[in-house]
């Protein structure tokens, strides 16, 4: 782990830019390292994958879910709110028998998965293997706040249930969609991208921590890295890459990941943390409550960063609307000598503290892929009406 009003101007009508590769686009399926062919979609970045052409089982209780994860069924529709229970329950999809899954929620928005990670993980599988062509849509994930406070002894601990708890994780997993969803109060980073993962797309949702998440007391000390860290400061959006190892630069190239039309914050400490070929676009960064002071275990409440280029990564960020951000982009590196590659334009910073790291005007990239970008200055109302589930 690295720890750390006046509304924003909205536009009155956004100015449009279209940008087209037809690298990818021309092509009817997506053809990533080792997958069978898949129907492309348009995802507005890197993933192609339409999942599931299975019939769907809706389950609306956790033995229903548990029915449906034994079963190998691969296009799960979650209906209502399943809790899994006082401490975090994580399904492990872990081989390729998982390949084209779609777990998703029923229409109207109600879908929640309570105390439940869903974890994709290739981590066993022969070299250059990964389960490939998964999507994650329309769920709230959340942690109960009084449950966590409970755990104690291993589950606090360095790879404990509770130390090791987000909403969504990929290792090892390729062609991935995740869009209109929303995570907030989880105990781990909120999401995670790692490991050799590939061609993902994070779309039109929402990352957050709540005021009682800020404010608990009891505020326990947990162990997530070899040091007692209070879990009121655990709030954390996502990982791209978790390590220089697992980086585009270093890892072999992969981790090609577009992040665009989500809302990160309120009440985020810092991150996403992003050691990918990343390009991020459209994304609103919200630090409207600006948290400040000391919480209940005396450590500071203020932002450390909304977003961090780390070692390795080739990061691409435009038209994003940072609003009461601290160090809006921050070099943040494994080892100080670690190489990176940081590109912006057209974002808009709105009442920003700290520093901002300055990004090189963008090369004569082509991404493999149709996206329009918005104007910045109507994004945070664009976003906030549209993240999360519908």
């Amino acid at each position: 782990m690295i720890h750390f009003s006046k509304s924003p101007r909205k536009a009155p009508s956004p100015i449009k830019l279209v940008l087209l590769s037809t690298a990818l686009m021309s092509a009817l399926v997506w053809t990533g390292p080792g997958t069978h062919e898949a129907h492309a979609a348009s995802t507005g970045g890197y993933a192609t994958t339409n999942g599931s052409n299975e019939a769907a089982v809706t389950v609306t209780n956790l033995q229903e879910l548990e029915n449906a994860f034994n079963a190998g069924k691969h296009h799960i529709v979650i209906k209502g709110n399943i809790y899994g229970g006082t401490k975090p329950k994580t399904f492990t999809f872990a081989s390729t028998q998982w390949n084209n899954t779609t777990i998703e929620g029923a229409p109207g928005g109600g879908a929640v998965l309570q105390n439940i990670q869903i974890k994709f993980s290739g981590e066993l599988l022969p070299a250059g293997t990964n389960i490939e062509n998964v999507v994650v849509k329309n769920i709230t994930f959340y942690g109960n706040i009084k449950d966590l406070q409970n755990l104690s002894g291993a589950d606090t601990q360095p790879g404990g249930i509770g130390t090791n708890y987000l909403g969504v994780s990929f290792r090892r997993t390729s062609n991935i969609l995740v869009d209109h969803v929303t995570m907030y109060n989880i105990s781990d980073d909120l999401f995670l991208i790692s490991q050799g993962s590939d061609y993902a797309t994070v779309s039109n949702s929402h990352f957050y921590f709540t005021d009682s998440w800020l404010n608990m007391n009891p505020n326990p000390l947990w162990n997530w890295v070899g040091t007692n860290q209070d879990l009121a400061s655990e709030r954390l959006a996502m990982i791209i890459g978790s390590n220089k190892n697992d980086s585009y630069q270093y890892g072999g190239g992969k981790l090609h990941v577009t992040l665009h039309h989500n809302w990160f914050g309120p009440n985020m400490k810092g991150r996403p943390l992003l050691r990918g070929y990343v390009h991020m676009y459209n994304n609103y960064f919200d630090n409207s409550t600006q948290p400040s002071g000391k919480n209940s275990k005396g450590f500071p409440q203020e932002q450390y960063n909304a977003a961090q280029i780390g070692s390795g990564g080739n990061i691409f960020s435009e038209g994003n609307y940072f609003y009461r951000t601290n160090n809006s982009h921050q070099v943040g590196l494994d080892n100080s000598s670690d190489g990176y590659k940081f590109y912006e334009r057209k974002n808009v910073y709105n009442q920003t503290t700290g520093t901002n790291a300055q990004g090189a005007a963008f090369p004569g990239t082509s991404f493999p892929y149709s996206y329009t970008v918005d104007d910045a200055g109507s994004v945070p109302g664009t976003v906030q009406n549209n993240a999360g589930p519908k």
